[in-house]
């Protein structure tokens, strides 16, 4: 961590922001951190997300399906990389999204 507020630090706030849409919780929730939570979801040995016990129960509720989330998550993780030159640009986000 450098403390010095730059693109990625921005770029790390939104896919915080993102993971607060698609959970639910705030940042911190209970003494548990989002990012934290939602990596320990995550299946890499098959590379797929847990989505039905991540995604926020309303979201499921109202769309039925989760098709589009993976990619969703994928982007978000990418996004709160704890290494920020692996962090996409905003630019690179907006394309994505």
């Amino acid at each position: 961590m450098t403390n010095q507020l730059t693109e990625k630090s921005d770029v790390y706030g939104f896919g915080v922001v993102m993971l607060e849409l698609l959970t639910g919780k705030s940042p911190i929730e209970g003494g548990k951190y989002v990012v934290r939570e939602v990596k320990a979801k995550m299946d890499k040995s098959m590379n797929l997300y847990d989505l039905q016990e991540l995604v926020d129960t309303t979201i499921i509720a109202n769309s039925g399906n989760l098709n589009g989330f993976e990619k969703y998550v994928d982007l978000a993780l990418r996004c709160v990389d704890e290494e920020g030159v692996k962090r996409p640009s905003m630019g690179e986000v907006v394309k994505e999204i």
